[in-house]
């Protein structure tokens, strides 16, 4: 995409399909669009892909990141294709930030998150970026999230971008180009493009080109109305582990001799509150998978009569003091299906390396 190409938005929404693409002109910017000129066009295609041969052959790739990874095995997919088009489910990817942290698409699962793909020099990224900045300020109260990936640049030229404009969501480092080829960028399809994903992870809006002011406005509140959570962060649930120094070899799942799924859950008492699973690593600890519905569940573990309405409970744990614990965990639906999918009470012993080591029915 260069400064001479006509943005275009694609949706699955019928009342927006009307509106055919996007408007040539930003009003609230000089004029940018100018139709086919030729030799401004051909010099635009030059520089940009002048740009991009010296930014892969001569920037320090600075390594890390997985990129397109498979859908983990817990989130439902229900017959749906992965792919690149309105309608297919995201491909998910993990890659390390810019800030040195780690950033994986389908952690946000149940949230409205809007992927845009960028690059320093590509102009009208430059001229997007403060819109999708304002709409985030705008909506973030609702849950939706802003994640700007970065292709193929090293990390301190993406620093200096992320600086110069004040970016405070998360900025994935494509370092290689497989993420963006995966959502169909490459050749002729330049930077920027965005992705609108619903919270079953659909793709539902596609914009190709810079999108003027006041369509990220409206295209963006209306999203987040649509599917707000009005939780900022992530949603309580499953999430990918962090691997395990030097066992590269684990397989993530729900068997003995497996790395657990990560677990993001609310304490009862405290619903403001956060407990990770990954936190725990260094020590062991026994959680009670207690199903809704199972009367004797609640008493077998010792919970409150509450606990037998869906509780997922950690019973002990054993850290360097040899001292026990217990706290009560919200219910998660997702956690349930996966550890217990017969509304049995199941109890599991996770390891210090966060490996399931037993797996029983307390009511057997």
């Amino acid at each position: 995409m260069n400064d001479t190409d006509a943005p275009t938005d694609q949706t699955d929404d019928p009342a927006d399909e009307q509106a055919g693409e996007l408007p040539d002109e930003n009003p609230n910017r000089p004029r940018e669009y100018h139709g086919a000129r030729t030799v401004i066009a051909g010099a635009g295609v030059v520089i940009a892909v002048a740009a991009a041969l010296w930014l892969t052959l001569l920037q320090p790739s600075n390594g890390g990141g997985e990129g397109v990874v498979d859908l983990p095995v817990w989130l439902p997919t229900e017959g749906r294709e992965v792919g690149s088009d309105i309608g297919d489910l995201a491909p998910d990817f993990d890659l390390e930030t810019v800030d040195g942290g780690r950033f994986r698409l389908s952690d946000w699962r149940g949230q409205p998150v809007l992927i845009n793909f960028w690059a320093s020099w590509c102009g009208p990224c430059r001229r997007e970026v403060p819109a999708l900045i304002r709409a985030l300020e705008k909506h973030q109260a609702t849950g939706f999230t802003v994640v700007g990936v970065n292709i193929e640049e090293s990390t301190s030229v993406a620093q200096n971008f992320v600086s110069e404009f004040g970016i405070e969501y998360a900025v994935p480092m494509d370092f290689d180009g497989a993420v963006f080829r995966a959502y169909g960028g490459g050749g002729p399809s330049g930077p920027p493009r965005s992705f609108f994903i619903d919270p079953d992870g659909t793709i539902v809006r596609i914009w190709t080109g810079q999108a003027p002011d006041d369509i990220v406005a409206e295209h963006t509140r209306d999203f987040a109305e649509a599917y707000a959570t009005n939780r900022v962060g992530q949603l309580p649930g499953l999430k990918s582990p962090p691997p395990v120094e030097r066992e590269a070899e684990l397989s993530v799942g729900v068997q003995i001799g497996e790395l657990a799924p990560d677990m993001l859950l609310s304490p009862k008492l405290d619903p403001d509150g956060v407990w990770l699973l990954s936190a725990q690593r260094g020590r062991t600890v026994t959680i009670a998978i207690v199903p809704p519905g199972c009367m004797r569940c609640g008493r077998a573990v010792g919970a409150d009569d509450d606990a037998t309405q869906g509780a997922i409970i950690l019973l002990g744990g054993t850290d360097d003091d040899q001292e026990t614990e217990r706290l009560e965990l919200a219910w998660s639906p997702d956690v349930g299906r996966l550890f217990a999918p017969n509304g049995d009470l199941q109890l599991i012993q996770i390891d210090e390396r966060g490996v399931i080591v037993s797996i029983s029915g307390m009511l057997e």
